[in-house]
């Protein structure tokens, strides 16, 4: 098992140290041989059908000089020197250090024999040209084994070592090709093999690494065949590639100088993959801290892979060299080793947010402001040299300053629009809150139903802030219930502001940072604060529509089940009770002749039957209503009901002598149904309470009429515990106040306890 686990790791090991020996077998090759002091420059269009051109890393006055095109040497063309390449057994020859060989050059257009005397390979010379990609080679290899090293078993950190192996193996690249690798062939296929084999890797691992950091893609676990393919199929198209420009080329020299082409296109199209795949990994992991990680990878794709894209790659393509030197690229892609270590050791390092805004606007505006002043100068300048108005040297000049003070005068307006265009970006429209307010109204205007309203606006505020996650909790009895959500929930504290109607909260709109390191500023705070009171009005009238819900399910269930229990009573006590009288009626009718006295028996018993059956009719009305409230009305069915309580107290209680007092308005308009049986049910319950529990000496009921009906019981018993929760009695007098649109309120009172219950009362009520 754990050789198995170790087969990755000694693969990556193997690929790494081919691709660094073939490199080291290159520079040992030009350490051992002779030189002519000449390079095909790198980068640069050098072939040509019938020879190569050449550039003299140490000027010689009687050798060659830079442009020289080399047709052929030792007698022999160039042409016949590249066909030798693809054959085997050539005779080639062994040149010494410190002899002359005759190149037959093009100069001027003219052929001519050049003496050119062999010596050591010119280091010094390459490491001055190009130190900056071997410097980042260099460094490369050392972040990469560091972090290799640290995580052995990552999988990631395998793919960064092999990726830098890479890069350092194609620094042959800056030393170039020489003659003398043409000639002896060696040179130039280990020129090949690294400047294209192992460059061409350096972008497949780095697709290889975007799709896998810092987790793998789903598709990717499921399909492991795909990453084999994508190391091959590369390889594969270049040979294809190669195959089909061959027949359509002027000569060898011709078909090797249009490979540089298919190379570079399939490392821009590596470069591209790359970026595609962070961009895709980036939002397919919800997860913070992988995001975060990413997000480095992201600073390193910008500052190097854009540049190198931008500067490099694309240029060589298009334009058949590129814009910046081989040093400025290598200083240019220099963060991106040093981001990615720190994204898989210390991704918490720094606020990798605020480098990435900064690196974008001023990356950008560097880019802008150089190319404004390039098009000045290069346009304007041409035009007056044109008109003649002057020297060239006045010219310029004049050019150079005008150029300088546009400038100077849109560099200020062009970084706050970047930077503005940049925060929208990642911040979504933080800095234009009368948008976010505005687009909020219209989605509350555009909800088509209740249950769209608070999901839209969840969403609407997650997207405009760019927000991970946002819900909106409701506040119940048992806690807090999610009722809308957006985003996923992360696992780092996210913020929650009170949603409050008449200085209650009963609500909490919560919002996830963008990061576990970011905060949000003032001003985002304030546009929370403003963008929840918008939000307080839909929440609240969410609750009272699905309050009013389920109070309309809680009547229609309350009328079901009072049908049932009247059917059920009537079934079951009344129904019996009638047949077994019909059939002692019949017995009656049968003895009233043969036994009267008999029959004198049963009619006693049907007597009682029947009063036994009129009660359970007595009780059943009482449940539907209570027959006080028709017989007496409302205040005096009150009184007599506290009447019967208070004298009902030394059972119920240990305490004595509680005096119930009734205060009811005069002349009280006649109330509906509804209402009565409301008002008598919660005033007969609460005096119920204050008899049970309360152990108070005195209980004032005060009933009046001030626009709405109010009913106020208070005592001066023992009051509320500080932690009490409602009962079945509390909750039910709530419940019938609040189906009548009232209120209920309990409160402690100086002394006792109060509770307040406030009904509306209808014109056809009065």
């Amino acid at each position: 098992m754990e050789k198995t686990s170790n087969r990755p790791t000694v693969f990556v090991l193997i690929v790494a140290a081919i691709a660094v020996s073939l490199a080291a077998a290159f520079l040992t090759l030009h350490v051992l041989t002779p030189s002519d002091g000449a390079r095909l420059q790198p980068g640069d269009p050098v072939w040509r059908a019938d020879g190569v051109i050449v550039t003299p890393l140490v000027e010689q006055p009687d050798g060659l000089q830079s442009g020289d095109r080399v047709i052929a040497v030792a007698g022999r063309s160039m042409e016949d020197w590249a066909q030798a390449l693809f054959q085997m057994g050539v005779s080639r020859p062994n040149w010494q250090f410190g002899q002359t060989i005759i190149y037959t050059v093009l100069r001027d257009g003219q052929p001519q024999d050049i003496q050119v005397a062999l010596g050591r390979y010119p280091f010094g010379a390459i490491l001055r040209k190009d130190y900056g990609t071997i410097l980042f080679a260099l460094l490369s290899e050392l972040i990469c084994a560091f972090v290799f090293l640290r995580r052995p078993k990552d999988q990631a950190a395998r793919v960064l070592f092999l990726w830098a192996s890479a890069i350092l193996s194609a620094t042959t690249w800056s030393f170039g090709l020489q003659v003398n690798d043409l000639v002896n062939g060696i040179g130039f296929w280990l020129y090949k093999f690294t400047t294209f084999g192992a460059y061409l890797l350096f972008y497949i691992t780095g697709a290889h690494f975007a799709l896998i950091f810092p987790k793998p893609l789903p598709f990717i676990e499921k399909r492991r065949w795909i990453v084999p393919v994508m190391y091959l199929l590369p390889y594969g198209l270049y040979i294809v590639y190669l195959w089909v420009i061959r027949p359509g080329s002027l000569s060898t020299l011709d078909w090797l100088g249009r490979w540089i082409p298919g190379e570079t296109f399939l490392s821009s199209g590596g470069l591209l993959m790359m970026i595609c795949f962070v961009i895709w990994n980036y939002r397919a992991n919800t997860d913070a801290i992988a995001r975060q990680k990413i997000r480095w990878v992201v600073l390193a794709v910008m500052i190097s892979g854009v540049g190198g894209l931008l500067f490099w790659l694309m240029p060589a393509l298009f334009l058949g060299r590129p814009i910046i030197s081989a040093n400025a690229l290598g200083l240019l892609v220099l963060p991106f080793p040093i981001s990615i270590a720190i994204a898989i050791l210390r991704y918490q390092l720094f606020d990798i947010n605020i480098v990435i805004n900064r690196a974008l606007v001023y990356g950008t505006l560097t880019t802008i402001i150089a190319a404004l002043y390039v098009l000045i100068v290069g346009v304007l300048g041409n035009y007056l040299h044109r008109l003649h108005l002057g020297s060239h040297e006045s010219i310029d000049l004049l050019v150079s300053l005008m150029a300088t003070a546009l400038v100077a005068v849109s560099f200020q307006p062009l970084r706050e629009w970047l930077q503005r265009w940049v925060n929208h970006w990642m911040y979504g429209e933080r800095d234009d809150p009368y948008s976010v307010l505005a687009r909020l109204g219209q989605k509350l205007e555009a909800a088509g139903s209740v249950e769209t309203i608070l999901p839209s606006i969840v969403e609407m505020i997650a997207q405009a802030l760019k927000l991970p996650y946002v819900a909106i909790e409701f506040k119940d009895e048992d806690g807090s219930r999610v009722v809308a959500a957006y985003g996923t929930p992360q696992p780092y504290p996210a913020i929650k502001i009170p949603l409050i109607h008449q200085n209650a909260s009963f609500a909490d709109l919560v919002l996830a940072p963008r990061s576990q390191t970011e905060s949000f500023t003032p001003a985002e705070e304030r546009l929370l604060t403003d963008l929840a009171r918008e939000v307080e009005v839909a929440a609240h009238n969410v609750r009272l529509t699905a309050d009013l819900q389920r109070s309309r399910q809680e009547l229609v269930t309350s009328r079901e089940e009072e049908r049932r229990r009247i059917r059920r009573d009537l079934h079951d006590e009344i129904g019996p009770l009638l047949a077994s009288q019909s059939l002692t009626l019949d017995a009656i009718e049968k003895l009233i002749a043969q036994d009267p006295a008999a029959a004198t028996s049963l009619v006693r018993d049907l007597k009682g039957q029947t009063q036994g059956a009129v009660q359970e009719i007595r009780r059943i009305i009482y449940d539907l209503r209570p027959p006080a409230l028709d017989d007496l009305g409302l205040v005096e069915a009150l009184k007599e009901r506290f009447v019967q309580l208070g004298q009902s107290r030394p059972a119920l209680s240990k305490v004595e002598g509680l005096k119930v007092e009734l205060e009811a308005q005069e002349n009280i308009p006649s109330l509906s149904a509804a209402v009565e049986t409301a008002v008598y049910r919660i005033a007969v319950e609460a005096v119920t309470n204050v008899v049970r529990h309360a152990n108070a000496n005195d209980c004032h009921v005060c009933l009046r009429v001030d626009g709405n009906l109010q009913l106020e019981i208070s005592d001066d018993g023992a009051g509320l515990p500080p932690k009490y929760r409602a009962g079945v009695g509390l909750r039910a007098m709530q419940e019938r106040a609040e189906e009548l649109g009232g209120t209920f309120r309990i409160e402690r009172a100086s002394k006792g306890t109060r509770l307040v219950v406030t009904l509306p009362i209808s014109a056809e009520d009065e």
